[in-house]
């Protein structure tokens, strides 16, 4: 049975989230985004778009390092937004918020990132002379 493209959000949703729902179109770019960095990186896994599934079954560190990657998509837009929320721009005046929202989503975005180049490196064919 060839793995699906649920298999993979599901990794995403293991990781720990806000408590209100994405959407399932946002989930998808999500899931793309990470897609094609993984295959940037890595090596092409033949996934179907009109099928949501990949040729074969993929290994459990590729579904990993999808989902890591969903998440890290998902901690940016997560920065991004607190960076908005928080933010207050005048012509003569700029504000930041104060509390430590925007610090530990950028900590918590590093360390996924950490992880997933850790995970990519470690999936890597490495050639030495």
């Amino acid at each position: 049975m060839a793995t699906t493209e649920i298999d993979v959000i599901n990794c995403f949703h293991s990781f720990p989230m806000a408590k209100k729902e994405l959407p399932s179109g946002l989930e998808h770019q999500f899931f793309l985004n990470a897609l094609a960095e993984y295959e940037l990186e890595i090596s092409e896994l033949g996934y179907d778009e009109t099928r949501e599934e990949f040729a074969d079954t993929i290994s459990r560190n590729a579904i990993l390092a999808l989902g890591m990657i969903m998440y890290t998509n998902y901690l940016t837009r997560e920065l991004s937004r607190i960076e908005k929320l928080n933010g207050f721009h005048g012509k003569d005046i700029q504000m930041t918020g104060s509390d430590g929202s925007k610090r530990i989503t950028l900590a918590d975005l590093e360390l996924e990132l950490d992880r997933v180049n850790s995970l990519l490196h470690k999936q890597k064919t490495h050639a030495f002379n």
